[in-house]
């Protein structure tokens, strides 16, 4: 292996000074030595940045004067990086000792690995959260099965990186990873969980009791705007053929059942405006399309044996009827 190659830790922030010492101090603790790390701030208010010039001097600072989203960051954080391997972590994680050991180790020893991905434990460590994440054919995460993506933590070759073109920077959050990890499976590699890389994070999507889970407008508006345009460009005409109708009935339905409910500013902020936005982009959307469709190694049938065939949603339903909305409806503009 060569001699600890240059990995460049890519931290996200905004509004989550109360999570960097620990973020960064757990790094810097690592048996891995050979690191950097850039904090992306996306125009936070509660004195992160000023934290970080006081305390941490080795680490550079891209300030951002709004919230560009995680996408877009992540993709600038990128530019400023000079290490071989990429490692875009979130805030609010407490790393291992031995995670970038791990994953350095993974990825020079099998060159396969196109997305080395983590066991994500609770804040406290008490439980395991994931390893990796399934996901259904329509681009929801499902639950249990093979992982297909992962998330809160990417470790990427930063050639790789830049030959499928980063994040899609029109997924401002909540499906950004999911898509790259789908790119990296088109291109040829694999997505693996690493044995031994493991972190701890302080995430929603752990809760003491499913019933008690909520959304908001904000949140399934950017899930259905990614996981249409993931699918816009990532399948095959024959495969988009097939499933795009199947995409529609769920969403179909969805509207019916909230129509119903009453609930018609869901209806306006969710689907009639994550299908609006996605036809405004998509003559952008048919661009990349082209690209991928052109430079992609393995047939949608090989993605597909990687996914689940049952919708996600469906089976999320059946656990916990509907979901229930937080009355937030702010969203970022498009």
């Amino acid at each position: 292996m060569e001699k600890q190659p240059l990995v460049s830790v890519i931290i996200i922030n905004y509004n989550g000074k109360k999570y960097l010492q620990s973020c960064f101090d757990a790094l810097l603790r690592g048996t891995y030595g050979n690191i950097e790390i850039i904090l992306v701030d996306n125009g936070s208010g509660d004195g992160s940045v000023e934290f970080v010039r006081n305390n941490y001097q080795n680490i550079r600072i891209v300030s951002n004067n709004a919230n560009l989203g995680l996408a877009i960051a992540s993709n600038k954080g990128r530019i400023q990086a000079r290490g071989k391997y990429l490692f875009f972590f979130n805030n609010d994680t407490i790393a291992d000792k031995e995670l970038i050991s791990n994953l350095v180790s993974a990825m020079e020893a099998d060159k396969g690995i196109g997305i080395g991905g983590c066991s994500t434990y609770t804040y406290s460590g008490e439980a395991l959260i994931n390893s990796g994440v399934a996901c259904d054919i329509f681009g929801y995460p499902y639950g249990k099965g093979e992982a297909f993506y992962v998330d809160a933590g990417i470790f990427i070759a930063a050639e790789l990186f830049d030959k499928i073109g980063g994040f899609d920077e029109k997924m401002f959050l909540y499906g950004e990873d999911r898509d790259i990890c789908w790119r990296v499976w088109l291109y040829g590699f694999k997505v693996m969980v690493i044995d031994g890389a493991k972190f701890y994070h302080d995430s929603a999507c752990i809760t003491d009791n499913i019933k008690d889970y909520r959304t908001s407008i904000n949140k399934r508006y950017w899930s259905e705007f990614n996981a249409l345009r993931s699918i816009l460009k990532n399948y095959g005409f024959i495969s988009l053929f097939f499933i795009l109708p199947g995409f529609m009935a769920i969403n179909a339905l969805e509207v019916i059942l909230f129509v119903f409910s009453g609930k018609f500013n869901i209806v306006k902020n969710v689907y009639f405006r994550s299908y609006r936005d996605n036809l405004k982009y998509l003559r952008e959307t048919i661009s990349l399309r082209s690209k991928i469709q052109k430079e992609r190694k393995v047939t949608d049938l090989y993605i597909i044996s990687h996914m689940n065939m049952v919708s996600g949603k469906v089976k999320l339903f059946l656990d916990m009827g509907v979901p229930k909305f937080n009355e937030q409806t702010k969203y970022a503009k498009t």
